[in-house]
């Protein structure tokens, strides 16, 4: 090797010590740069052939400078962040509804329903007082008050995940445009052999980890460094472009009226509805739709258990003023749920209302009559039923047939029916057939038909009820008053593969909390591992790629070294060169 060869060597040295400790230098002033890779530079000796002794050393030559990175933990990682998204959303969600039910406390629903059943029990120690009557309607409100509020928490929980949703489907677009971004910048850089994209393709493992935490990513890479991303069957990022998720607002309307905007999602690239297979995306939608609505139907069933059976028995009792068929719950359809329950208008109105007595013993009654009335037929009654006196058939005083008072008739008890021509039994319905006071008792028929088989004199009925014997007892009876009372130890709820319901109300409610606090336990648990996962899978990460100081200093005065070797050696030569052109 010539004297001017060796002035290309320590020319080689020094650039290669310079781009060593430009390297060194961006390590340490990012060390603390969240998803920042320490680079380092790959080198190899560089050499000629020499005719005499084949290959001579030619210096050191830097072909590349490349990231530290294990990609096999990089995609552990991302499948780890998608599940610790997911179970992220479960766990905060479970609490939020933990805290709607707001158990155990004095004023949650739990103690609220066990002080109505006192009420009722204190109302039938003491039937005629109008404080104990008071008090029951205000516990009653104070009851009916929390069922609202608790659906309305639910509802307008489930309404901000739909603006989380939507807040998050703008993200996962945000970061799909920056990911393609990346690609150009990627492709354009590295089109060279040795070319790196470094600090781009930092950025871009960025913002795929985030990603991944939203929604379930599937990425592999192109030939020219780019990357193409699909979830859940949909392509977000290809070589061509990033392909946005598209929000759609649907209309809702409940059972019970209530109205809320649902969001939707759907591929922009396809038209398709996109679903998620996992992730924050996947929670929030499965909160919304399944976990939300469920605990709904819980307040709702129970709320329903409450209206009907307290009715039925309190329609059949007597209040103060001796009236009867009065309902404790309004039974509007509209408010026959947990978010609209409420007390009857008639119970508002006056404490005397409240049905406390039982009135007597109920009877059972049938009665059969013969040719009495032309009785209506079912197949085919007219558009407006006929004003005809007729049709009236009155339980108090029907002198036609001499039949007893029975003016104290149970509501819902009442069934009447005829036999057929060929020995068929047909009930009439109310409200279709036939229309009933049960104050006055008279049932109004509301047509009337010659029997469809042709007898001209009508059909045998026959009418079944139950009713009290005596009617109102006075004001000191106080036993329908102590029959709802023990409603709250009869088994109305759950019915079982018999159909024989096997749960009370309190014991439905205490079961659904604690179905509520197993499934948040189980989000609990499955959040706990994964970020314990996590957490071993980015030390491991930190391992690979992160900056260790200690290192990079070793290395600053390793590339400082070198080059002043480098320097010392280029003097030599140069001080050698000049002896020989002195000589």
């Amino acid at each position: 090797m010539s004297l001017f060869e060796g002035l290309n060597v320590a020319t080689r040295g020094l650039a290669a010590a310079q781009v060593g400790l430009a390297v060194t230098g961006q390590n340490l002033t990012n060390a603390s740069t969240e998803g920042y890779s320490r680079k380092r530079i790959e080198q190899s000796a560089e050499w000629k052939r020499d005719g005499s002794f084949g290959q001579m050393g030619f210096g050191v030559e830097v072909y590349s400078i490349n990231r530290v990175r294990d990609q096999f933990v990089d995609r552990l990682l991302n499948e780890e962040y998608t599940r610790y998204g997911y179970y992220s959303v479960k766990d905060a969600a479970y609490n939020r509804i933990e805290d709607v039910f707001n158990e155990p406390s004095k004023t949650a629903l739990n103690s609220l329903m066990n002080n109505f059943w006192n009420s009722w029990m204190d109302v039938s120690n003491n039937p005629k007082d109008l404080a104990a009557r008071e008090i029951l309607r205000e516990n009653t409100e104070t009851m009916t008050n929390q069922f609202r509020y608790v659906m309305t928490q639910l509802r307008s929980y489930k309404n901000t995940i739909n603006d989380e949703i939507e807040s998050r489907v703008h993200r996962v677009n945000e970061l799909t445009k920056g990911i393609y971004d990346c690609n150009v910048v990627i492709a354009a850089t590295e089109n060279t052999i040795g070319n790196k994209a470094n600090d781009t393709r930092d950025q871009r493992d960025k913002l795929l980890s985030e990603l991944a935490k939203l929604v379930d990513v599937d990425y592999f890479e192109e030939e020219n460094g780019a990357i193409v991303v699909s979830s859940g069957g949909n392509m977000l990022v290809s070589l061509a472009k990033s392909h946005e998720l598209a929000i759609n607002r649907t209309e809702i309307t409940e059972l019970d009226g209530y109205q809320y905007s649902r969001v939707e999602i759907t591929s922009a690239l396809t038209g398709l509805p996109y679903i998620p297979k996992h992730g924050e995306m996947k929670a929030l939608i499965d909160v919304r739709d399944i976990e939300i609505p469920k605990y709904e139907e819980y307040m709702n069933e129970l709320a329903r258990t409450m209206i009907t059976e307290v009715n039925n028995l309190h329609q059949n009792g007597y209040g103060l003023n001796g009236l009867t068929y009065i309902d404790f719950f309004d039974r509007d359809p509209s408010k026959f749920n947990a978010a609209n329950i409420s007390l009857s208008q008639a119970i508002k109105d006056d404490l005397h209302n409240i049905a406390a007595g039982e009135g007597g013993k109920k009877t059972h009654v049938e009665l059969g009559i013969t040719n009495t009335i032309n009785i209506p037929q079912l197949s085919e009654p007219p558009a407006t039923p006929p004003d005809d006196s007729s049709y009236v058939f009155d339980l108090v005083n029907d002198t036609q047939n001499g039949t007893p008072d029975y003016r104290y008739i149970y509501k819902n008890s009442l069934e009447i029916g005829y036999t057929d021509s060929n020995g068929v039994l047909q009930v009439l319905q109310e409200g279709k057939d036939y229309d009933i006071d049960y104050n006055t008792a008279q049932i109004t028929f509301k047509y009337s038909a010659t029997n469809a088989f042709g007898d001209p004199a009508g059909l045998d009925i026959t009418i079944k009820f139950d009713h009290h014997a005596t009617g109102f007892s006075g004001p000191d009876d106080e036993g329908n008053a102590r029959l709802i009372s023990q409603l709250r130890d009869k088994t109305l709820m759950q019915a079982d593969i018999f159909g024989n319901s096997n749960q009370t109300m309190g014991q439905f409610y205490s079961g659904m909390l604690g179905r509520l606090g197993t499934e948040r336990n189980e989000a609990a648990a499955g959040l706990e591992t994964r970020t314990y996962a996590v957490e071993e899978l980015r030390k491991r990460q930190d391992e690979i790629m992160g900056v260790e100081i200690n290192e990079e200093i070793a290395n600053l005065i390793q590339y400082q070294h070198t080059y002043q070797a480098s320097a010392r050696y280029l003097t030599t030569i140069n001080t050698m060169l000049e002896t020989l052109l002195n000589m």
